[in-house]
């Protein structure tokens, strides 16, 4: 029930859904005479897509975003890695090789890069699939298929692939790895999203020591606009999930602090 009302409430509080449904609330207000209200909401519209689309505000607050969750050492013989899916597509409408790349399979890259450094290590991939109404692949096998691609093995992944959520990741790698939790275990995800995955991970009994990637935000440089508004709307989607996340598991018990470092 979590997974399907986080669906819906996204549908509306993307940050480009959210502005059209401002700007077509504004013109019914209109049409209904409350010119001043109509007025209001349109100028409101403008000026967020402005801010959002042409400017660095994304960017400042990616990066805040991003450095909840200081880098630290890594332990030098850690009990395993555990990698976060969020960047595999299986499917598209021609078919294709079962993987494709999206922004964040430097999450994948990461963890391969560390296994390669703790070959004795156990290495876990987890990703189901996060659609609502269609019936995909596994994210896990996704990520299965382009590291035998790459190397002609599995290179030792363990495929966690019916999680569909952040929390989810975290209660089935527990039942995964079982009384083997003990020791430090590696764990891979965007740097925008690990505040939250550290939480959940910690509240389900692991000892995880972070190990982000796939940063987003860009230097600021003056003036501080931006000439690609479609990358600067998807940083924004990141980043007001991100905060409803961060806010809705706290809330429900899921993780023990608003922000956990």
């Amino acid at each position: 029930m979590f997974f399907i009302l986080s669906k819906l409430f996204w549908a509306v509080a993307r940050p480009l859904n959210f502005l059209f449904l401002l700007a077509l609330a504004s013109g019914l207000l209109g049409k209904l005479g409350f010119r001043r209200l109509a007025r209001t909401g349109f100028v409101l519209s403008a000026i967020l897509f402005a801010a959002i689309g042409f400017t660095q505000l994304p960017d400042l607050l990616m990066n805040q975003l991003e450095t909840i969750v200081p880098e630290t050492e890594l332990p030098a013989e850690p009990a395993g890695i555990i990698v976060l899916g969020g960047g595999i597509g299986t499917q598209s409408a021609s078919g294709g090789v079962g993987y494709h790349l999206g922004e964040a399979a430097d999450r994948l890259v990461k963890g391969l890069e560390l296994r390669r450094r703790y070959p004795n290590a156990r290495f876990i991939y987890s990703g189901g699939s996060g659609a609502l109404l269609t019936d995909e692949l596994a994210e896990a096998f996704g990520a299965q298929a382009a590291v035998q691609a790459l190397y002609g093995d599995g290179r030792g992944m363990e495929l966690e692939s019916q999680s569909r959520t952040t929390w989810e990741n975290a209660e089935r790698v527990a039942e995964m790895i079982g009384q083997q939790s003990s020791g430090q275990w590696i764990l891979v995800t965007s740097a925008f999203h690990m505040s939250r995955a550290i939480g959940c991970f910690r509240t389900v009994g692991i000892d995880v020591v972070p190990a982000p990637t796939d940063f987003r935000a860009e230097a600021l440089q003056f003036p501080w606009l931006m000439d690609e508004s479609p990358i600067q709307f998807l940083k924004a989607s990141l980043l007001v999930k991100e905060w409803i996340g961060l806010f809705a598991y706290y809330a429900t018990g899921r993780t023990g602090a608003l922000l956990p470092r």
